[in-house]
């Protein structure tokens, strides 16, 4: 089992201004097992790419009209792949997301590809996987990575909110690449943890 006070203790050593949002009250769920099931790794991808571009806010609220009719994962995965463009739109999701995660639906119910095969795949291996569907850019990868296969070092150097919150707790600005992920390299092999516990830190 994975210790979260040794991680957490490790980490602010490492980089003493972690401490500011390091917090041992909050269970980190990258910790947790990672569930390796078509329907619960096709969930948390299309939750992924349905909150690609908008505010964390506008997504859930998509999200939670997209899920409320299937009373798990399993059907979910169904429902996606029998839905119609009218249904996606009047959940407020574009045409181009509903065509993205219906492809993908259809593709695991059909057994044309496996997202449990990213399992054993690298980082930078299971990223290229992932990216070869359309619609999965390198920030919906890493994020399938941390929430899905709770993959506990990746860092997503383009997402928004992150470098937000460093450039607060760092003082540099948020678009500097090379800095931030200077910064981050602190952080091997937990970065996914920091990088959720920054989310927190910024409530979003």
């Amino acid at each position: 089992m994975v210790n979260q006070k040794k991680i957490i203790k490790d980490l602010i050593k490492k980089d003493y201004k972690l401490e500011r949002i390091l917090d041992n009250s909050k269970q980190c769920p990258f910790l947790q097992k990672p569930i390796i099931k078509e329907e619960v790794l096709f969930y948390e991808l299309a939750q992924s790419i349905v909150g690609q571009q908008i505010s964390a806010k506008a997504a859930d609220a998509i999200w939670k009209r997209i899920i409320f009719s299937s009373k798990d994962k399993k059907e979910f995965l169904k429902v996606i792949s029998n839905s119609k463009v009218k249904w996606a739109r009047e959940q407020g999701l574009s045409n181009r997301k509903h065509e993205y995660i219906k492809s993908i639906a259809n593709k695991i119910i059909y057994k044309e590809v496996s997202l449990a095969k990213t399992e054993n795949l690298s980082d930078d291996e299971a990223i290229k996987f992932l990216s070869s569907f359309k619609g999965v850019g390198p920030w919906t990868a890493e994020m399938f990575l941390m929430f899905a296969y709770k993959r506990l070092d990746i860092f997503s150097i383009g997402d928004i909110a992150l470098r937000r919150a460093i450039s607060d707790i760092y003082n540099i600005e948020k678009d500097d690449f090379k800095k931030i992920l200077k910064i981050s390299s602190n952080w091997k092999p937990y970065r996914s943890v920091v990088c959720w516990y920054l989310w927190e830190y910024l409530g979003v």
